[in-house]
């Protein structure tokens, strides 16, 4: 699993150019399959339904999550007839009709419809170029339609309860995250989010281009082509398709240097398998996205690079692990398959964990037992006092803040007594094997801030954590 923290690297949308954006397009549309109507094609493409009513639950001022409304919201028959004929009047330069398919499932513009309306005025000028790029060779209504849905149904994945999306809707989630960058991401969901609440509650076409055009200046036209062009990739393809067409897409090596500047070695040399929001011991950051990979996955090798090898380096070890934390300075803490938990200063990989660790092993199962001995009675006087003050004073954070310390001294120091033949040193990593070769061992509670906190004080260190 790899962690993408937001803010960790300075990243911006890949620029694409109108010609070039209507090239690759044309191309893609070329060997679109859709089936069923737009929403349905949609609905096949990310492979879940979603609820029609949904609400943005916002936290000072950003959006937590979109929550099932209660209530259909319906208009006034004379407001649905108003909104009814301004959007008809609005298709008549593009296509005609029921341009977007909002009433292929009744006479209504339900609140999914609203929401996929706004998208549509939101991404007006993008569209008005894919339709232009299309020409009179293919037939552009039903194609467009089924993209607009398709990003309207992807954004509202990330917001559902715990979101996570998977197969073709988390490769898409790595294309944009290559194509746009974490905080461009991020800016997407959330803008999409408060345009969807927006929408939900807008009886007028008039509210719906407000809420369109507020999420178009927060998404940019760079995003909004790199999103019609990355749905359009994904429509009607399997994935090994997909991992061919990538190459075919505009700044095609931008988008690598982009991923790899947010800390892939080598940008998705295996095949996606889940993509989802997390929250992240990292103390400046309340969420990241977790991308799950599997290197056997049909998407091996093909995705976003030419050569694979350096993501399967630690393989030849014998080792398979995933990323618990990737830090800022480009050192990351990984978990492997046999339990062990190492921190590796950045150039260092899972090629370099050694197969066999038996003082480590050693380490670990001695601190698993002692701090099974463990409790209030192991308090000593002065730490009672300074724990009691704090329960005295409602401080019941502080008082089970102070006990893990006082835990953690005490495991310390039983372990200090069974392997005194180690080094044992006052400042950087705890323990030292002294042999030639011998590795470094940093004892640790097994919480997530305790897990941050030692990664990013001993940034440059390379050593295997001790947990309990």
């Amino acid at each position: 699993m790899e962690v993408l923290e937001p803010g960790a690297v300075a990243t911006r949308p890949v620029p694409i150019g109108r010609a070039e954006f209507q090239r690759a397009f044309q191309r893609l549309a070329r060997q679109m399959r859709l089936k069923g109507t737009p929403q349905e094609a949609a609905q096949q493409l990310l492979q879940v339904p979603l609820e029609e009513e949904l609400l943005a639950e916002v936290y000072r001022g950003r959006v937590l999550t979109l929550v099932p409304a209660d209530d259909k919201a319906s208009l006034t028959p004379m407001a649905e007839a108003t909104l009814r004929a301004r959007y008809l009047s609005w298709c008549e330069k593009r296509g005609g009709g029921d341009c977007l398919g909002l009433f292929d499932d009744g006479p209504y513009l339900r609140t999914d419809d609203r929401r996929t309306l706004a998208l549509a005025l939101a991404f007006d000028s993008v569209l008005d170029e894919a339709r232009e790029a299309l020409g009179r060779e293919l037939s552009p209504r039903a194609l467009l339609a089924s993209l607009v849905w398709a990003a309207g149904m992807y954004l509202a994945l990330w917001l559902v309860p715990e979101p996570t999306t998977k197969a073709l809707a988390a490769t898409l989630s790595v294309i944009l995250v290559a194509w746009l960058g974490v905080d461009a991401l991020w800016g997407l969901m959330d803008g999409w989010a408060h345009m969807a609440t927006q929408a939900h509650e807008a009886t007028t076409f008039e509210e719906l281009r407000t809420a369109g055009a507020d999420f178009a200046r927060v998404v940019g036209t760079d995003a909004a082509r790199a999103l019609i062009l990355a749905v359009g990739a994904l429509t009607g393809r399997t994935l090994g398709e997909v991992a061919t067409w990538m190459r075919s897409l505009p700044k095609y090596d931008l988008m690598v240097a982009q991923w790899e500047a947010q800390g892939f070695r080598v940008p998705v040399a295996v095949a996606v398998e889940t993509v989802k929001v997390v929250e992240t011991a990292v103390a400046s950051s309340e969420r990241a996205l977790a991308v799950l990979t599997h290197p056997h996955g049909p998407l091996a090798g093909a995705m976003l690079s030419q050569n694979s090898s350096a993501s399967t380096g630690g393989a030849q070890q014998g080792h398979s692990g995933t990323v618990a934390i990737r830090h800022r300075g480009g050192n990351q803490q990984v978990i492997l398959g046999n339990g062990q938990r190492w921190h590796l200063p950045r150039g260092k990989s899972l090629a370099d964990i050694p197969a066999e660790d038996k003082l480590g092993d050693e380490l670990q199962a001695a601190a698993n037992r002692i701090a099974k001995e463990w409790g209030p009675h192991r308090l000593s006087e002065a730490e009672r006092e300074v724990i009691g003050q704090a329960l005295a004073k409602g401080n019941y954070r502080s008082a089970a803040h102070l006990e893990g310390l006082a835990r953690g001294r005490w495991v310390h120091a039983r372990l200090k007594n069974e392997f005194e033949h180690l080094v044992w040193n006052r400042r950087g990593v705890d323990v030292g094997d002294p042999r030639p070769g011998g590795y470094q061992y940093e004892l640790l509670s097994g919480t997530a801030e305790n897990f941050g906190v030692h990664g990013r004080r001993m940034a440059t260190e390379f050593f295997r954590m001790i947990f309990f």
